[in-house]
């Protein structure tokens, strides 16, 4: 139990529990729209779908903090956390209890390496981060393409190898493996399940662009998902407009199919009404970074990766 100074009230941790969903979806919506706000999708990101075990920080009966982890291992034994604390309530005791908490939940999945996402401006969680000994190790941009911006062409090729259309009946697991091959060495890989893609798809199909060699249509080099849901809203209030699986195989690199996928996305999303797009990129690879701000892209807001190595033995 916590007190923190300035404020009533003892805190509390305890494992979450079922009743406890809304209270744990309006800390986590607060909290980051707080932290975030040009980068939180509103109706978006859910911690019930996303987490395999989380705790709550209860002051008076009242949830005000989440510590929540996913129990998803990264290829370099990383565990993902994701802290969150009402505005109100932030005080440095129940930030330190919170991170303290993930790497406790960490522990309990074997994993050998927290991994906490943090708002680049949440200064809260950063100084508790350090606290714990956690060290930055990566920034994710999210960024934005403005109404306004012009819909970029893609660079003509005289004798184009491959052409563009959306996702076939049926060719699911080919996707599956052409973004798996294609996301494979990158920082923070989890391989995609089919269910995972299948998620994304639901609804959202038609969306799904690939890439296909002329001379062998069933093979994929590159992918692009444009996912428009008007019923939501961007950070911005304008219509959900979303970019996401930017993908070239690896042979097929350096020949602009990248810019041409994207540039694709772009105007399909266009075409169905949507007004500013979305989209997330790892800042620290210069060459995606670079793609979308040549069309246009602009960095809206960006969170951070602090890691933590585990001891093997606890």
């Amino acid at each position: 139990m916590i007190c923190a100074p300035g404020t009533t009230g003892v805190a509390s941790l305890r494992a979450a529990e079922a009743s406890d969903a809304d209270a744990i979806q309006a800390v986590l919506e607060a909290s980051t729209s707080h932290d975030e706000p040009s980068g939180w999708a509103r109706g978006g990101w859910s911690v019930a779908a996303w987490a395999t075990r989380t705790r709550v920080l209860v002051v008076e009966d009242r949830v005000v903090g989440v510590v929540a982890v996913r129990a998803e291992t990264a290829p370099d034994g990383a565990v993902p956390v994701r802290v969150a604390l009402v505005p109100a309530m932030r005080q440095a005791p129940r930030a330190v209890t919170l991170v303290q908490a993930g790497v406790d939940l960490v522990h309990e999945t074997d994993g050998r390496r927290a991994r906490l996402f943090v708002p680049s401006s949440a200064a809260w969680i950063q100084a508790a981060a350090v606290a714990a000994g956690f060290i930055r190790v990566r920034t994710i941009a999210h960024m934005v393409l403005p109404a306004s911006a012009p819909t970029s062409t893609a660079q003509a090729v005289a004798e184009p190898a491959y052409h563009m259309r959306a996702i076939l009946p049926g060719e699911d697991r080919h996707v599956l493996a052409a973004l798996n091959r294609a996301w494979t060495g990158t920082w923070n890989f989890v391989p995609i399940t089919i269910e995972m893609l299948k998620r994304d798809l639901d609804a959202h199909r038609e969306g799904m662009l690939l890439a296909v060699e002329l001379d062998r249509p069933d093979h994929i080099i590159g992918t692009c998902h444009a996912v428009y849901v008007p019923g939501e809203q961007n950070p911005d209030g304008s219509p959900r407009a979303w970019i996401s699986n930017v993908t070239v195989d690896p042979d097929f690199r350096g020949r602009g199919i990248a810019r041409g996928m994207l540039t694709a996305g772009i105007a399909h999303l266009r075409a169905r009404g949507a007004t500013a797009i979305h989209l997330g990129v790892d800042a620290d690879n210069p060459a995606p970074f670079r793609l979308y701000t040549s069309v246009g892209f602009e960095v809206a807001s960006s969170h951070e990766a602090w890691d933590k190595e585990l001891p093997k033995e606890h």
